[in-house]
């Protein structure tokens, strides 16, 4: 290690040490790696022998929009060079598209009828066992405005692989192993952290709380109560965020909101924030 690549490693350590067994844990290691390291996406898959791979984090925005990863997850996955590597490859460790994807890969079925929309030039996956049967694959990738990575790039990837895998069984095998499958305390969690965010990127404060309240059930003078203000505030602001979002109900808010939460890749952020990136979104 030259003693130019120890204060990012250093920081790299102390980021990935302060976050591991925090719900926000991905979003922090996507995060710190950023600060070092020029990213246009992020991927993070858990890999399951004998089932599709699940998301655990994605800021990955394609030409088809961030929720085109599901129909990566209903079948194309299995043509994903990464995948058949994690499938047939014990072994852990750093590895780049272009040297383990197949000759001819630009005319192969997996990036004709998918690869090519993700805008993606280079690309390289993290693969870290947890198990016999399951691994974490962390995905860096590069689209053309940024261009492919260099040599420095990837020795800083390989200095900090041993970092990234201690973080990562520490947090999904030890600490946290229940967030890696779906269940009840999960899928609360998950909602919860949907209604906080919801609206954050577009409305203010005020305006997030009311719509905050309005999609638990609350009523004007419930909402007036729990605010400390009164039911006509809460309703000029009720008239306000609608307004933003281009809606005109409560039941059109609700859509609205599963509709974000469907296109979101990150429990971390605001779900309108993808959902709005997408071609077919027409909030104003």
């Amino acid at each position: 290690m030259t003693a130019a690549s120890t204060p990012p490693l250093n920081s790299i350590a102390v980021s990935l040490i302060a976050s591991i067994g925090r719900t926000d844990f991905q979003f922090e290691m996507a995060r710190t790696l950023r600060q070092f390291l020029a990213i246009d996406a992020g991927l993070i898959l858990l890999y399951r022998r004998g089932s599709a791979p699940r998301i655990l984090y994605n800021d990955w925005v394609t030409r088809r929009g961030l929720s085109d990863i599901q129909r990566y997850l209903g079948g194309p996955y299995r043509l994903d060079p990464f995948y058949q590597l994690a499938a047939d490859n014990p072994t852990d460790g750093l590895y780049r598209l272009s040297e383990i994807a197949p000759k001819r890969f630009d005319n192969s079925a997996y990036y004709r009828d998918y690869y090519r929309y993700s805008g993606l030039q280079d690309e390289f996956n993290f693969m870290f066992s947890l198990d016999s049967d399951r691994k974490v694959a962390i995905s860096l990738g590069r689209g053309r405005a940024l261009g492919s990575f260099n040599r420095d790039d990837e020795a800083l990837l390989e200095s900090v692989a041993p970092l990234l895998q201690s973080a990562v069984i520490r947090h999904w095998r030890e600490l946290r192993p229940e967030t890696l499958e779906p269940s009840s305390t999960y899928l609360n969690h998950a909602l919860g952290q949907a209604l906080a965010r919801f609206g954050s990127s577009v409305l203010t404060e005020r305006e997030c709380e009311v719509a905050n309240l309005i999609l638990r059930g609350y009523s004007l003078k419930g909402a007036a109560e729990r605010l400390g203000i009164s039911p006509a505030t809460v309703k000029l602001h009720r008239r306000n965020l609608y307004a933003k979002l281009d809606i005109n109900s409560q039941t059109a808010l609700f859509a609205l909101f599963i509709e974000a939460v469907s296109a979101a890749g990150s429990l971390y952020e605001d779900p309108l924030q993808s959902y709005l990136k997408r071609p077919s979104a027409n909030i104003g």
